[in-house]
């Protein structure tokens, strides 16, 4: 559990947190008493603003509880107004507990935090006279547990945040924004919520449930995938966890299932945990297959170059070693439609290597949208490297998108600094030097330089 100090500037309601704050004060100036009954205080405070905001956003069952206070509250200090008001009290945990702010393990801490309170402002309940004197401990211990289980978390109802969650996961207007997703789904709801969304959307991603027919399943499995990757951004073993609870019911798939949450998902360390032995070798055995049925004159099929494109991962060449050796050897062609399935660090000697070897116009200006593709992967050395190797070999230089892609490739690469346009330089001197066809000659790409001061 994290310091007090820090949980107490995590306090969602800053109305609250100065009660927060005073049991703690109280229990560093040795008023243990005092400690114990702020703290349930805080409680007590907490709970009721949480309804009454849950009333505010329309819950029927919230606005009958917020009536009932404003009953009270109406009364004033009255006797008849104290007993509403306690009355209220004695049930708010109850009532935690029914709109999901807390469960029943946690209203069973809160109420020795209320029994112990009741104690330290009551002396009278013990008998012959004796004074309840708590320990510090104690006082310290009932403020980490109320901050912990209710004053840190916003009024964010377990059933509520699930059904908020599949209406943004289903909206047809989603947009994978990692921020949000982790605002909205990991930082405001509890941990029960939190461990219940990543294991639907852990269900989801693996095993493309149909999310009740408001989106295709294999559409709305991608989707759950984002939300792992965000919530592994906060708690990597959460969504471990919640992938290999997964394992027996995953294990039972078909191939092609299994195949494509591999490639959902395959980059993480989360998804291998998943993968026993007796699956990493089934999954080898389906690619090396699929990688030895394609034709040497046909492009590979985009399902099998997305599967075969998992190589790109540390994690899966580890599990699945033949494959690294697999990619190696397929032709050409093969290799340029993995590698286009995909972009990724991994393939950048691959693309390396299809400008140098390109054997054909169009197999250049393949290779040269393959370099376009991964350009945010590339350093100044890699740069340089296919520069070079483009102005040498005609089938790049001189294929007719490639003067477009040369230009696209420097403005896509200028976050590599001022040895960027240098190597840019010396391309276009170098392929300017072989040809003498002036579209060749790479005109936009020199007008690009100078208009940035490369060129005189």
């Amino acid at each position: 559990m994290p310091e007090l100090d820090s949980l107490l500037t995590q306090v969602w309601n800053p109305d609250i947190r100065p009660l927060a704050e005073e049991a703690w004060r109280s229990y560093n100036a040795g008023a243990v008493r005092a400690s114990i009954a702020a703290t349930w205080t805080a409680i007590t405070a907490d709970i009721i603003s949480k309804l009454v905001l849950l009333a505010d956003d329309g819950d029927q069952n919230a606005v009958a509880f917020s009536r009932k206070l404003a009953s009270a509250q109406a009364q004033g200090l009255h006797q008849d107004g104290v007993r509403a008001m306690q009355t209220i009290e004695a049930g708010l945990l109850t009532e935690a507990v029914e709109f999901e702010l807390i469960d029943s393990i946690d209203q069973r801490e809160l109420g020795r935090i209320r029994e112990d309170r009741n104690l330290c402002v009551h002396p009278s309940l013990r008998p012959l006279g004796e004074v309840y004197a708590p320990r510090p401990e104690t006082a310290r211990a009932h403020l980490a547990t109320a901050l912990d289980t209710l004053l840190t978390h916003p009024p964010t109802q377990g059933g509520r945040a699930m059904e908020a969650f599949r209406n943004y996961t289903c909206d047809p207007s989603f947009v994978p924004a990692t921020a949000h997703i982790q605002a909205a789904f990991f930082d405001r709801v509890r941990s029960a919520a939190r461990r219940n969304i990543a294991k639907v959307a852990a269900k989801h991603a693996l095993r493309e449930l149909d999310p009740d027919g408001r989106l295709p399943a294999i559409e709305y499995a991608d989707r759950a995938a984002v939300v792992l990757d965000a919530f592994a951004q906060r708690d990597r073993e959460l969504v471990r966890a919640a992938l290999v609870s997964q394992r027996e019911s995953f294990g039972k798939l078909d191939g092609e299932v299994q195949l494509r949450a591999m490639a959902r998902l395959g980059d993480q360390d989360y998804f291998w945990s998943l993968v026993d032995d007796a699956l990493a070798g089934r999954l080898q055995q389906i690619l090396l297959s699929l990688a030895n049925q394609a034709k040497e004159w046909d492009a590979i099929p985009p399902a099998t170059s997305s599967y075969l494109a998992i190589v790109r991962s540390h994690y899966a060449r580890a599990r699945l070693p033949l494959l690294e050796e697999r990619f190696a050897t397929l032709t050409p062609l093969h290799r340029m439609n993995v590698v286009e399935s995909t972009p990724a660090p991994y393939f950048v000697p691959a693309v390396l290597d299809s400008i140098t070897d390109a054997s054909s116009w169009r197999i250049g200006e393949q290779a040269g949208r393959l370099l376009v593709q991964h350009a945010q992967f590339l350093t100044i050395g890699t740069l340089r490297t296919a520069l070079m190797a483009w102005a040498g070999n005609s089938q790049c230089r001189e294929a007719s998108q490639m003067p477009d892609l040369a230009l696209t490739l420097f403005r896509l690469t200028v976050h590599l600094g001022p040895e960027q346009a240098t190597a840019f330089v010396a391309f276009l001197h170098e392929a300017q030097a072989r040809v003498s066809e002036s579209y060749y000659r790479y005109p936009a790409l020199e007008a690009a330089l100078r208009a940035a001061s490369h060129l005189p």
